[in-house]
Order: C-alpha cells, then sequence, then structure tokens
C-alpha cells in the first residue's frame, strides 16, 4: 500500500495537459541574477563554479549534521568565502572525485547542491550512504576540516519561464529529490515565472522526508503556486484518524 499525503488542505489534482518532469534527470533555469543586499557599488561576488571550469578545486567542510539513519547534510565554504557565490545552476549537479585507500583510479560522483546559486561563501550537499556506496561513504566520513575536490557544474536542459500561469508536475523518489527540489525552488524564487507546482515525492518511510521542513517553508512562502504530496510506501502510510478527518490530505491506491 502507498499512502499520499500532503500539508495541504486542497484536494489532489488531476492535472492534463501539464509539464511531467522526473528525477531520472536534471534540469536547471539559468544562472541567477545575484542579488546585493549592500548599496549599488558593492562588488558583485564571483562565481566559484563558472560555465568554463577546466581544473577541479577543493572545498572545505565547515559542518555535518546528520538528518536521518542514512542521510548527511554537509557544509562547504567556497574558495574564495563570502566574496564568492557557487553559480551552479537551479538543478544542475557538481562532480564530486576522490582516491580511494590502496585505489588504481578515482571514484567520481555527480551531487546535485541544495543550497541556492547565490547562497554566499557556501555549498551544501545532501547525501544519502549507500551501504556499498563508494563515494557516499566517503562523503560521509567527512569532517569540519576535511576537504573534497569537486568539478562542475555539469550542463543539463535549460528550464524557460512561463509568463501564463501553467501546471509542471515533478515527480521525485527517494534521495533523487535533491534536482527536483532545486529546480522547484529555481522556479519558484523567480517573480516573472507563473508556473504552478505540483510536487510528488515517494519514500519508504518519513523518516526519508529529509527535505521536510525546507519543502513546508516553500509552500508556506508559495501557497498558490506550491503544493508537496508524500507518497509513503512502508508501514508508516497507515492513515491515522487525524488523517482522515482532513479531506484531500490522504489517499490509497
Amino acid at each position: 500500500m502507498v499512502a499520499l499525503f500532503s500539508r495541504s488542505s486542497r484536494a489532489l489534482p488531476y492535472v492534463t495537459g501539464a509539464t511531467i518532469l522526473g528525477a531520472g534527470a536534471t534540469y536547471y533555469v539559468s544562472r541567477p541574477r545575484v542579488q546585493l543586499e549592500s548599496a549599488q557599488n558593492a562588488p558583485t561576488p564571483a562565481l566559484s563554479f563558472p560555465s568554463s571550469m577546466p581544473f577541479p578545486k577543493k572545498i572545505t567542510v565547515t559542518n555535518v549534521e546528520q538528518v536521518n539513519h542514512d542521510t548527511k547534510k554537509i557544509t562547504f565554504s567556497l574558495p574564495g568565502g563570502d566574496g564568492q557565490v557557487s553559480g551552479v545552476p537551479f538543478g544542475s549537479a557538481i562532480l564530486t572525485s576522490h582516491w580511494p585507500q590502496n585505489g588504481w583510479f578515482p571514484v567520481f560522483r555527480p551531487y546535485t547542491p541544495i543550497s541556492a546559486p547565490d547562497d554566499r561563501g557556501i555549498l551544501q550537499l545532501l547525501v544519502k550512504q549507500y551501504p556499498k556506496g563508494r563515494a557516499s561513504s566517503h562523503l560521509h566520513s567527512l569532517t569540519p576540516g576535511s576537504t573534497l575536490t569537486v568539478r562542475g557544474p555539469i550542463p543539463a536542459y535549460t528550464w524557460q519561464r512561463s509568463t501564463t500561469p501553467r501546471e509542471l508536475v515533478l515527480i521525485a523518489g527517494g534521495a533523487g529529490i535533491t534536482p527536483i527540489y532545486s529546480m522547484a525552488r529555481g522556479i519558484l524564487s523567480d517573480p516573472e515565472d507563473k508556473t504552478r507546482i505540483q510536487m510528488f515525492w515517494g519514500v519508504n518511510s518519513t523518516k526519508d522526508i529529509v527535505l521536510g521542513k525546507e519543502l513546508e517553508l516553500l509552500e508556506q512562502q508559495y501557497p498558490n503556486r506550491l503544493q508537496v504530496t508524500y507518497c509513503v510506501s512502508g508501514p508508516e502510510g497507515k492513515p491515522k484518524a487525524a488523517d482522515l478527518a482532513e479531506p484531500g490530505r490522504y489517499r490509497k491506491g
């Protein structure tokens, strides 16, 4: 059984003629214009990850947060500090690499940042550890002060804003939420984009809703443009009385 529930009391809509994007690929909107909080003459932050980056660079871990039993949020400082922003387009990825102990070849893995392209001085990754995952296990071993070699950004599909209202369905499964979350935030942050987003996120357990707080904040900030539905397939998907009392919050299938 799969339980579908959302924080909104609106009924789950049937969307026809909508654009549907899944987590099997990454998507991004064009590079943002960095909004400066200081005076007009303040220097524009440099891009830590320009579109053409021939050489790798190292970023330093500043904080590690255990989000759930197998996922960590890792915050890195950019080489240029607060004078830089990552500039990684929404939904795009960076390529991490490391040399495993006694390994003949480096291990490369792409990760989509969950920090915004114009966040000053930092880059954040949300990393799920897999039992035999060489890259994820290495990232989970990092502590404040550790460095990580990165390249990027990896080119992806360019999102075109819609100046007229339209529906967009985003579908993510498990850890595949990161590019979908990044893309949704990018679309919503564009005041000229009139796209309304329906997001469906499939997880095994409510413990796997690792970006729940962030998505709830987006729903509160954009109540008429975003609705998130969590699809829980494990035993926790069984509805409670309170869920059944809210029309549109729960459905089984």
